[in-house]
C-alpha cells in the first residue's frame, strides 16, 4: 500500500489541514501519516488563533516517524513560523523525499494570515526548489510570483515564473475566476488545462483537498496531466456534495 505524508496544521472542523489531507488519502486508497506544525482554533465562520508547535516537537515527529515508515510522497500545508519551515526543509532533504508537493498556504479563506513574512521568503527561496509540484491558488500565485492575475492569460506568465523558482510542476488553480474554474499545469515545456463550471458559495479546504489528491495520484503512478484531470474531478465532486454543518462555509464531502 502506498504511504503519503502530510505536514501541516490541525483544523478542528476537519474541513482543511491535516484532517482533510488524511480523509483524501484514505478515500484514494493511500495510507496517510502526518506531522503537525501548528494547532488552530477555527470554525466554519471564525478563525480565532494559531499555536505554532515548538520546533523540537516537529523534529521529534519527523525523526520518530520516518525512521519507521518511508512515505512514497509528502505534501506541505501551513507552516506559520520560520523555525517550522526550516525544520521541514532539513528533514525533506535528510529523508530524501522525491514526490514532494508544496501547497503554499498564505491566507485562510476567512482572511487570517497563516505564514510569517520571513517564512514566506524562505518558502520561495528554499522550499519550492525542493518540490516536485507547487499547487497555488490565484492570490498565492500573485504573492509568490509578483504577477497580477486578472484573466486566464495572466496565469501562463505566473506559471513560468513559478517554474523558474525551481519546481518541476507549476500549478495555478483558477477557482477565483468568476465564470469557470480553470486549473493549469506547466512542466517547463507544455501547459495542461483542466476547466469546469464554477459552483457558487464559500467552501472550506479546497486547496488542501486539491494538493493531497494530486499527491495521491502521483504516488499511484499517474502522469502529471492525468493527475491534474483526476484531481479536478475529485475536488469538483467534493464541492458538489459539500455539507452545510456550521454557520459559515460549507465543508467538502469526501467519499
Amino acid at each position: 500500500m502506498k504511504i503519503a505524508l502530510t505536514i501541516g496544521a490541525s483544523d478542528p472542523t476537519s474541513g482543511a489541514g491535516i484532517q482533510m489531507d488524511l480523509k483524501v488519502f484514505h478515500s484514494l486508497k493511500i495510507y496517510g501519516i502526518s506531522i503537525i506544525t501548528a494547532v488552530t482554533a477555527q470554525s466554519t465562520s471564525e478563525f480565532f488563533l494559531t499555536y505554532p508547535m515548538p520546533v523540537e516537537v516537529i523534529e521529534a515527529q519527523f525523526e520518530t516517524l520516518l525512521r519507521d515508515m518511508k512515505p512514497d510522497g509528502a505534501k506541505t500545508g501551513m507552516f506559520y513560523s520560520k523555525e517550522a519551515l526550516l525544520c521541514v526543509i532539513e528533514k525533506i532533504k535528510k529523508f530524501n523525499i522525491k514526490k514532494f508537493v508544496v501547497d503554499p498556504v498564505i491566507i485562510s479563506t476567512l482572511g487570517a494570515k497563516l505564514i510569517e513574512d520571513e517564512a514566506l521568503k524562505i518558502l520561495k527561496e528554499q522550499l519550492i526548489p525542493l518540490s516536485m509540484a507547487v499547487t497555488a491558488n490565484i492570490p498565492e500565485a500573485e504573492t509568490i510570483t509578483g504577477v497580477k492575475i486578472e484573466k486566464v492569460d495572466d496565469v501562463y506568465q505566473a506559471l513560468k515564473k513559478l517554474y523558474e523558482m525551481g519546481t518541476s510542476l507549476a500549478i495555478v488553480k483558477g477557482g477565483h475566476f468568476k465564470e469557470k474554474t480553470v486549473d493549469i499545469l506547466y512542466d517547463g515545456e507544455n501547459f495542461y488545462k483542466a476547466e469546469d463550471e464554477k459552483y457558487c458559495g464559500e467552501f472550506h479546504g479546497t486547496g488542501c483537498a486539491f494538493s493531497s489528491a494530486f499527491l495521491s495520484f502521483l504516488c499511484l503512478g499517474y502522469e502529471p496531466d492525468e493527475a491534474l484531470m483526476n484531481t479536478k474531478n475529485f475536488v469538483k465532486n467534493a464541492i458538489k456534495n459539500a455539507l452545510k454543518l456550521g454557520h459559515g462555509m460549507r465543508l467538502l464531502k469526501i467519499d
